[in-house]
């Protein structure tokens, strides 16, 4: 009896010692997570105090730079503040020259550009054309041409060619002619082809930009007239002759307009006068097909 009620003692002690020993192992357990949830937290919260003290040292970088830029920057002058406020509106002020270097575009700003005003380009005379084929590559960049407007321009320019072609006139060869066109003055067919040609430019840049292109100054159209038109009022025949120089095969081009006369030998890629290139874009060889001549075997290398 006794051993029984020592053993069902020392079962009891035993049950609650391991019940408390359970219910401190759960507490613990319980408090360890705890710590971990705040362990976390406070990582998390470390992480966000650590990027909040990046982004406000940035911060203040960023406002310490302003603030030695607005130190340094130069005080605007009383005209340059009449500028800004609209009460002056002289082209000359020197105030312009002033904002310009506020801007930083000023004629130091750049090794490659500066800015000019649309007044002052006006002003501004460049080629337009580049022997009447297309727009040079200063027109391009001062008037920023597309290549889809170059290309614009190019088909402008051939249907001028064309039409200065057909005023034209054709000799048939005869002797030691080999070649003979005269082109005859022709005012109306010139107002024509200006017509034409400013209403194509027009229809590719559009009216500010043609504007530029083709009138002021008078360039672009006065270029192409140039390169399309002898001068004068009478007109212009050209003849090409064969001779014997020397025992040797010559060919010569004539250029006659009223008492004027002018003679000389044929040479290899070199054209006597602007509308030449322009009326005959082959040159001598396609002249030469044309017609059915040829040309001495040194034509390409004589001097």
């Amino acid at each position: 009896m006794n051993k029984l009620l020592l053993f069902l003692s020392v079962l009891s002690a035993s049950t609650i010692t391991f019940r408390a020993l359970h219910r401190a192992t759960e507490r613990a357990q319980a408090a360890l997570v705890s710590h971990e949830v705040e362990w976390e937290a406070a990582t998390n919260r470390l992480a966000e105090l650590n990027a909040a003290s990046v982004s406000l040292r940035n911060e203040v970088k960023v406002k310490q730079r302003r603030l030695r830029q607005a130190s340094s920057h130069p005080k605007v002058s009383s005209e340059l503040l009449s500028l800004l406020e609209g009460q002056t509106f002289d082209q000359h002020s020197p105030a312009w020259t002033e904002l310009r270097d506020q801007l930083g575009i000023g004629w130091d700003s750049s090794d490659d550009y500066v800015l000019v005003s649309k007044r002052v380009l006006k002003q501004i005379g460049f080629p337009r054309l580049l022997s009447a084929s297309r727009a040079t590559e200063t027109a391009c960049a001062v008037l920023a041409i597309s290549d889809d407007e170059q290309s614009g321009i190019r088909a402008a320019l051939q249907r001028a060619r064309d039409l200065a072609w057909s005023r034209v006139q054709r000799t048939k060869p005869a002797g030691d002619i080999v070649a003979q066109y005269t082109i005859p003055s022709d005012p109306l067919l010139e107002n024509s082809i200006s017509n034409n040609f400013s209403a194509d430019i027009t229809a590719v840049l559009g009216t500010e930009r043609a504007d530029l292109f083709l009138h002021h100054y008078n360039q672009g159209w006065g270029e192409l007239k140039h390169a399309f038109a002898p001068n004068g009022q009478e007109p212009v025949t050209m003849t090409i002759r064969r001779s014997v120089v020397d025992g040797e095969p010559k060919l010569s081009c004539d250029i006659r307009q009223g008492n004027s006369f002018s003679s000389e030998v044929i040479r290899y890629a070199n054209y006597p006068y602007p509308w030449f290139d322009l009326l005959f874009p082959g040159g001598w060889e396609a002249i030469a097909q044309r017609e059915g001549f040829e040309f001495p075997k040194d034509f390409k290398t004589q001097q």
